[in-house]
C-alpha cells in the first residue's frame, strides 16, 4: 500500500547478498526522526542467500513507509539502482547500500535542513566511521574529515570522496543524469559531479553513518588494480561531457596510470613511494601506502630524497584498504619513485637527482605515462619486525582531571590487556562541564593520529553527573604503528569551542610474537 502522503525524501536502498546486514540498514532507516514524510524504496536483485525475504518481511509490517522493487531476475547494480531511483517521490533522494547504515537518527534532517538553508547546493554529505568486520583494523584515515564545506566540479573530478552511505541530492541531479551513468560501476561518483556540474555540493561536518569493509563488498572486496582500472573509462566518457575540464581530466587520467603501475609493480606496503609532482596539483592515493611528493623546496630535491630513503627502513608499515592483486615483492625499507610523463621535463632540468636515481637504484617499470625507479634497501628491517609484533596496552586516566572536564574514563582496554594486532579498541566515556566534549583525539609524538567522535548517549551516567553540559561516550579503533616507538598515546577531549583537554594516556608495548 503506498502512502497518499507526497515524502519530501525518498530513501533508495539498493541490495544483494546482504542477508546478515540487511536488517540493521533498514532498521537505521526506520528509526528516522525527522519533522517531515519519507519513504524507503528497497531495490533488491534476487539474492540467492535470503535478502529477499527479510526485506519483504519488513515491507509487509512497515506498509505505509516501505515500497520495494522486485526483479524476477538478477539485473545487476546499475539497473537496479535505476529501476528503483524511478519509482522514488521525494524531492531530495538520499541512498544507502544494504550492508552499510546509518549511526544517527537525526541523518535526514541534518541534510534536509542544510539543503533548505542552500538552495544552490545540488548534494550534501558528511563524514563516516569505517567499520571492518572481516580484518578488524582501522584506518589509517578519517573519511573524510575536510576542512572545507562547499566543493565545485574541480574538487569532486580528481578523487571520489564522498561515502555512498552519506549522500543526499535533489531530484534535478538525477533526471539530469545521462543514460551511460547507469551502466558505470561508480554511479554514485557521477551523481556528485553532476550535483557540482548544476551547483555545488555541501559536506556536514558530522558521523552520521558507517561504511562496511568486507570481503563481499562491491567495492572493498575489490583489489586496487581493479578499482583503478574502471576509473579510466569513466574518465574517459567525462571527457566530451566537461571539455572546459579537459586538462584537468587528463591529469587524472596520468595519475591514475602512476597508481596502476605502483599497483602492478606489487610494491610492498612497508616501502615508500615518492612521486615527483612538480606542478603539485593533486593529492595521490596510493592504496594505504606511504607517499611523499617532491618537490617540497625544488632546490634540494636530491637531498630531500637522501633523507626519506633514510626514513624508509622506519616507517610504520601501511595496510591495504583494498586488496592488492599481484602479491607484494620483497624490498623491506626500499623507495620507489615514481616520474610521471609530464614531469620527465623537471627531471631533465635536475641532472643531479637523474644521476642519483641511476646509481641507487634501477627502473623497474616504465611506459609512456610513467617510469618507477626502485632504489636499493636501506636500514636494518626494523618495520618487519615491528609488523609482526603485539601491543601491550598500559591505560592511565588523570586525577583530578582537568578543569573543564566533570568526568570521563577509559574502559576498554583494561590495563595491560595483550592485543592480538596493532588495532587498538578504544571505549570510554566524558563529561563536559559546562561545554560539550564534540570529539576525542589522539596524539603520538606530538602529532595527531586518530579522532573519534563523542556521539554515544551514556544514560547509566547521567544521574552521576546530573550538572554536567552532557555525559557521552565513545568507541573507536586506531592504529598504534602510527604513534612512534617509544612514546605514548596522549587521549584528548576536544571541546566544541576547540579547547583541548589531555586526560589519560595510553602506553604502548610493543613485543614480538615469540614474546607474546
Amino acid at each position: 500500500m503506498i502512502s497518499p502522503v507526497e515524502p519530501l525524501v525518498s530513501v533508495v536502498l539498493r541490495t544483494y547478498d546482504h542477508a546478515p546486514f540487511i536488517a540493521q540498514s533498514i532498521e537505521s532507516v526506520l528509526i528516522q526522526d525527522a519533522p517531515f514524510p519519507f519513504e524507503l524504496v528497497i531495490g533488491e536483485d534476487c539474492s540467492p542467500d535470503g535478502t529477499r525475504e527479510i526485506v519483504a518481511g519488513y515491507a509487509e509490517r512497515h506498509p505505509d513507509v516501505i515500497r520495494t522493487v522486485l526483479p524476477e531476475r538478477n539485473v545487476g547494480h546499475g539497473e537496479m539502482f535505476e529501476q528503483t531511483l524511478r519509482v522514488t517521490r521525494g524531492k531530495l533522494i538520499a541512498y544507502l547500500d544494504g550492508d552499510d547504515y546509518w549511526t544517527s537518527r537525526a541523518k535526514l534532517a541534518r541534510q534536509v535542513s542544510f539543503l533548505d538553508r542552500n538552495p544552490d547546493c545540488m548534494s550534501c554529505f558528511h563524514d563516516v566511521s569505517l567499520i571492518h568486520d572481516e580484518i578488524g583494523q582501522p584506518s589509517g584515515i578519517l573519511t573524510p574529515q575536510l576542512a572545507d564545506q562547499r566543493f565545485e566540479v574541480e574538487d569532486i573530478l580528481p578523487e571520489c570522496f564522498i561515502p555512498a552511505p552519506t549522500m543526499m541530492f535533489r531530484r534535478r541531479v538525477a533526471e539530469a543524469l545521462p543514460e551511460w551513468s547507469f551502466e558505470s560501476p561508480w554511479i554514485d561518483w557521477l551523481i556528485h559531479i553532476r550535483a557540482a556540474m548544476l551547483g555545488w555540493v555541501g559536506y556536514l561536518p558530522e558521523t552520521l553513518a558507517a561504511y562496511r569493509v568486507h570481503g563481499g563488498g562491491m567495492f572493498s572486496g575489490m583489489d586496487r588494480v581493479a578499482q583503478l582500472e574502471l576509473d579510466l573509462p569513466l574518465y574517459e566518457q567525462l571527457l566530451p561531457e566537461l571539455p572546459d575540464q579537459r586538462e584537468l581530466i587528463e591529469r587524472c587520467i596520468a595519475f591514475r596510470r602512476c597508481q596502476l603501475a605502483v599497483e602492478q609493480l606489487a610494491v610492498p606496503f612497508d616501502a615508500c613511494v615518492v612521486l615527483i609532482d612538480p606542478r603539485r596539483e593533486l593529492k595521490p592515493y596510493f592504496n594505504g601506502r606511504h607517499v611523499r611528493t617532491l618537490p617540497r623546496r625544488d632546490a634540494r630535491a636530491v637531498t630531500e630524497l637522501e633523507a626519506i630513503r633514510a626514513a624508509a627502513s622506519a616507517l610504520s608499515p601501511a595496510w591495504q584498504d583494498y586488496g592488492s592483486g599481484p602479491k607484494p615483492i620483497g624490498g623491506l625499507g626500499s623507495c620507489y619513485v615514481v616520474v610521471p610523463s609530464d614531469a620527465r621535463e623537471w627531471m631533465d632540468r635536475h641532472p643531479g637527482l637523474v644521476e642519483y636515481l641511476a646509481e641507487h637504484g634501477r627502473e623497474a617499470s616504465a611506459d609512456d605515462w610513467c617510469v618507477v625507479h626502485e632504489l636499493e634497501p636501506v636500514g636494518d628491517g626494523e618495520a618487519d619486525v615491528r609488523s609482526r609484533a603485539r601491543t601491550r596496552v598500559g591505560v592511565t586516566v588523570s586525577r583530578p582531571l582537568p578543569a573543564g572536564l566533570a568526568g570521563g574514563n577509559i574502559e576498554v582496554p583494561a590495563s595491560d590487556p595483550l592485543l592480538p594486532t596493532y588495532a587498538i579498541r578504544v571505549v570510554g566515556w566524558v563529561a563536559g562541564e559546562e561545554s560539550r566534549v564534540a570529539a576525542i583525539d589522539f596524539e603520538g609524538g606530538g602529532e595527531l593520529v586518530w579522532r573519534a567522535p563523542v556521539d554515544r548517549e551514556r544514560a547509566d551516567l547521567s544521574d552521576a553527573f546530573p550538572d554536567s553540559w552532557r555525559t557521552a561516550g565513545f568507541q573507536t579503533t586506531f592504529n598504534a604503528l602510527e604513534v612512534p616507538d617509544g612514546e605514548h598515546a596522549t587521549v584528548v577531549a576536544v571541546l566544541a569551542d576547540g579547547e583541548r583537554l589531555p586526560f589519560a594516556e595510553l602506553t604502548l608495548d610493543r613485543v614480538s610474537m615469540g614474546e607474546a
